[in-house]
């Protein structure tokens, strides 16, 4: 199966590209194999990206690189949120995230530690009440939230999940977490981050030189959020 991955031939082909589309992948193993049928190109791609010689930024496009998946620190308190989310709420759409995942590219390292749980807007009122009985003392409502974040170190801030958000569910945790591409923007559209234009834009460059980001999936959530041309503008800033 190496040897019609062509790696080293695709890499001298496509090395000076930034952005790679199906269609291009298709004629270049056409020219080895003319009748090849899409299904197998298909297939080699999949290939190609469970050994990191691709990765995807979006839908059918793909660069070169060696660009790893952002894993964020699962901490107890995010745990023990899933397994009783998992319990009570089976069938409710959620995710979790935490606000010290910024820190893997900032410029300032920010010392609070917020945990948001985003759930789907029905269900808003009824986990927010579950999750005050594990923490009562430090579970809050996202409307409630305002002033210094720093105010709100280790509290656990209950929001409404915008539909279609992009989320993960990995089979080691057992629950959903945020992707990178929702925390990206959210980082840049809710104004309660105090993220001013150049550090989210460090964070933008160094979020998408170091991690495998989909900018597909940002803009499309962030189309869901009435705020495209936001995210496209920095990305277009940062050259992305």
């Amino acid at each position: 199966m190496s040897n019609n991955l062509h790696i080293e031939e695709l890499r001298k082909e496509f090395g000076h590209q930034r952005e790679i589309v199906f269609e291009d992948i298709d004629d270049f193993y056409c020219s080895f194999t003319p009748d090849i049928p899409i299904a197998t190109v298909r297939w080699r791609i999949h290939a190609l990206l469970e050994k990191r010689v691709l990765y995807s930024i979006g839908r059918g496009v793909y660069r070169l690189g060696t660009k790893e998946a952002f894993f964020p620190v699962i901490h107890q308190k995010t745990k023990r949120i899933g397994c009783m989310m998992r319990d009570k709420f089976p069938f409710v759409d959620y995710c979790q995230w935490d606000l010290a995942a910024v820190n893997a590219f900032a410029q300032h390292i920010m010392n609070t530690q917020i945990y948001f749980v985003d759930v789907e807007r029905d269900a808003t009122e009824s986990v927010y009440y579950a999750i005050r009985d594990l923490y009562p003392r430090s579970t809050m409502l996202y409307r409630n939230l305002d002033g210094d974040l720093s105010y709100y170190d280790g509290y656990v801030v209950v929001r409404n999940l915008v539909s279609g958000a992009p989320v993960r569910e990995d089979a080691d945790w057992g629950f959903p977490m945020a992707t990178l591409e929702k925390m990206l923007v959210d980082w840049a559209l809710d104004r309660m981050f105090p993220f001013q234009n150049t550090e989210i834009l460090r964070i933008y460059e160094n979020a998408l030189a170091s991690c495998a980001v989909s900018t597909s999936k940002m803009l499309r959530y962030a189309g869901r959020r009435g705020r495209h041309k936001v995210i496209e503008d920095l990305l277009d800033e940062i050259d992305y």
